[in-house]
This record gives structure tokens, sequence and C-alpha cells, in this order.
């Protein structure tokens, strides 16, 4: 063969090569950019869970506090209040240490509840006992929601 054909036939070899190196390079580039992509939306779906999980334990919390507060102008609301301790335990995680000591203060709660709540319309002289326990059994769910909420945001940044 001549020098040109020879000249010809590796400049269109190198063209193919670098094309074929080009496309594989570019395969990879784009695969790797494709599963960036779908850890970021992962990482967003579960920062919102989470997210969205805090703010329906804190919103029921919330009213769980006031529905069982014997002080409150409404009083205990007994229906309503086991209802959110109900929802409360099946938002939590009992794995986590943290979320098993709220869990535990929510039934120590509801314990005392149960027992304020038929002494509910006595004079204060005869349920001070009762009226303390609860609002020491209040006091604690806010104690441990407090722990819970604290370590919730260092561990879940």
């Amino acid at each position: 063969m001549s020098e040109i054909i020879w000249a010809a036939v590796i400049g269109v070899g190198g063209s193919v090569t670098v094309a074929i190196v080009t496309v594989i390079t570019q395969f990879f580039i784009t695969k790797r950019v494709i599963n960036s992509e779908k850890e970021k939306i992962v990482i967003s779906e579960e920062t919102h869970s989470r997210e969205k999980r805090k703010e329906r334990i804190i919103d029921a919390l919330s009213e769980l506090l006031i529905t069982s507060d014997p002080q409150s102008s409404k009083g205990v609301d007994y229906g309503r209040t086991t209802n959110l301790i109900i929802i409360v335990q099946l938002l939590l995680d009992i794995s986590n240490a943290d979320e098993l000591a709220l869990n535990d203060s929510l039934n120590f709660l509801g314990m005392r509840l149960h027992d304020y709540y038929p002494l509910r319309l006595e004079h204060i002289d005869n349920k001070s006992s009762e009226t303390k326990a609860l609002l020491k059994a209040h006091d604690n769910v806010i104690q441990k929601a407090r722990t819970f909420f604290k370590n919730y945001n260092h561990t879940n940044q």
C-alpha cells in the first residue's frame, strides 16, 4: 500500500478510536451524573419524610399536653388525650432510646390520666394527689419530648 493510503487508514483509525473512547467516557459520566441525581432525590425525600414525621409528633404532643392539662380552662379531654397518646406512640420508633423513653412517659401519662379522670369533678382537696401525679406525668412527657427533639435534630442533620 502506498503511504497516502496508510496515512488515511491511520487517520480514520485514530478518529474511530477517539470516537469510541468519547462515547464510552460520555456513557460513564452520564451514568455517574444520573446516579448522583438519584441520590440527591432520595436524600431530599428522606429529609422531607423526617421533617414531616417531626411536625406530626410536635403537633400531636402539643395538642396532647393541652387536652391532658387539668388546669386548662376546658379541663381534661379524656377521649382526645388517649387518642393523641396512641397517635404519638404509632409515630415513634421504640428501637431508639429517646423515643422509647418518650413512649414510656406517654404510657405513664395515660395511667395517671386514668386515675385522675373519674375524680375530675371532685373538689380540689379530694383529688390533689391525683392532680399532682397527672401534672408530674405531664412534665415528664415534656422533659422526654425535649430530649427526643434535641437529639432528633442532632442525629438527623
